[in-house]
C-alpha cells in the first residue's frame, strides 16, 4: 500500500497569502492547499476550536467536513471559552484517538513564551494494515521540549503498529534533543535537499522584538515526519504554499 503523508502547521486557520503582516481568519486558503494536495493522512498544527479569533468555528471538523474526512482534535490550552492544540485528519477510518497532555516544566525562567504542549495518538484502520499516528507540536522551551520528547519517545515504543510521527518540532534538524526519536525512528527530513526550509512560508512573516521592532524570520526546517522502519520512504517534498506561515510538508510511504 502506499500512503500520502502531510503535516501542516496553520496557524489557527489565518491566510498569510496576500498580506503575511496582516494576516486573516480564512481556514480556506489552508483547505484549498490540502485538497490540491490529496493527503490521506493529516498531521495538524495550531488548531482553533471555538475561539473568537476564528469565528468559534471547531477547525478539524470544519477541515475534514469539507474534505470528506474524518477527524480528531486534541486539545492542549484552554483558552476559554474555546480551546487550542493539535488535530488529525484521515481518509480511512479513526478507530481510536487520544491526547496526551505533555508535563509542563517547572522552571519558567528561559525567557520565551510557555505554552502547555500536547501529543495526539490515533490509530487509523488503513487498507492492509492499522498505523499508529502521533502528532506534536513542540515548545519553544529548551524543557518543554525535553518534556515532549520523553512523552513521545515513551509512546512510540509502546506503539503496536506501523508509525507515523509528524509536526512542528520547532527545533532544527541537527539539535541532539531528537537523537532519543531518532534512536527509534528514521526522520524523512533527512532525504530533503540541503537548504530546504518549511518556516517561514515566505519572507513577508516577520517576527516581533519585545521593543516593538520587526525582522524577518530566519529560514528553518522545522517541521518533521518521522516514521518507522515499516516503510519505504519515497522523495519528501516541503511544498511552497503561503497560505500559512509555514510550508506544508509530505511525503509518500509505501509499505
Amino acid at each position: 500500500m502506499k500512503l500520502n503523508v502531510l503535516t501542516y502547521n496553520i496557524a489557527g486557520g489565518r491566510d498569510y497569502n496576500n498580506a503575511p503582516e496582516k494576516a486573516v481568519f480564512n481556514p480556506d486558503a489552508c483547505l484549498s492547499v490540502i485538497r490540491e494536495l490529496n493527503p490521506d493522512i493529516v498531521g495538524l498544527n495550531e488548531v482553533d476550536y471555538n475561539l473568537p479569533r476564528s469565528e468559534k468555528m471547531k477547525l478539524a471538523k470544519y477541515l475534514g467536513d469539507a474534505l470528506g474526512y474524518y477527524s480528531y482534535f486534541a486539545p492542549a490550552v484552554c483558552w476559554a471559552p474555546g480551546l487550542y492544540g493539535n488535530a488529525f485528519l484521515s481518509r480511512y477510518p479513526i478507530l481510536s484517538a487520544e491526547t496526551i497532555l505533555v508535563p509542563d516544566p517547572g522552571d519558567r525562567s528561559e525567557p520565551v513564551y510557555f505554552e502547555t504542549r500536547c501529543v495526539l495518538h490515533a490509530v487509523v484502520d488503513a487498507p492492509e494494515t492499522k498505523i499508529d499516528v502521533f502528532v506534536t507540536h513542540f515548545g519553544l522551551a529548551k524543557l518543554e521540549q525535553a518534556n515532549s520528547v520523553v512523552t513521545i519517545f515513551n509512546l512510540v515504543r509502546n506503539a503496536k503498529y506501523p508509525i507515523v510521527l509528524m509536526g512542528d518540532f520547532n527545533v532544527l534538524p541537527d539539535n541532539p534533543l531528537l537523537d532519543p526519536i531518532r534512536t527509534i525512528l528514521r526522520c524523512t527530513d533527512d532525504l530533503l535537499p540541503a537548504g530546504t526550509y518549511s518556516f517561514p512560508s515566505h519572507d513577508g512573516v516577520m517576527a516581533k522584538h519585545r521593543d516593538g521592532t520587526f525582522e524577518p524570520y530566519q529560514k528553518q526546517l522545522i517541521d518533521y515526519i518521522f516514521v518507522s522502519n515499516d516503510w519505504k520512504i519515497g522523495t519528501p517534498e516541503v511544498v511552497d504554499r503561503h497560505a500559512s506561515d509555514h510550508k506544508p510538508y509530505r511525503v509518500t510511504l509505501e509499505k
